[in-house]
């Protein structure tokens, strides 16, 4: 889930490194505590983030479900 950096953060929230890139207009932050899935056929490709955020936000993931 991304959601603004507004609101107060939790424990393993990842700020997102570059929002100009990620096509967000706000400071923002992957929180993955939530996770929510959506139907691919409803899904598009609306921005991008750098490879290092990409591995940066799945080993938290990997760790919070205890397979790291």
């Amino acid at each position: 889930m991304i959601t603004s950096a507004e609101n107060r953060g939790w424990p393993d929230d990842v700020p997102v490194a570059d929002l100009r890139i990620a096509g967000l207009l706000v400071p923002s932050l992957v929180r993955i505590a939530k996770i929510a899935t959506i139907d691919a056929s409803v899904a598009s490709n609306l921005s991008r983030v750098a490879a290092s955020q990409i591995r940066l936000v799945t080993g938290k993931l990997l760790q919070g479900l205890g397979t790291v």
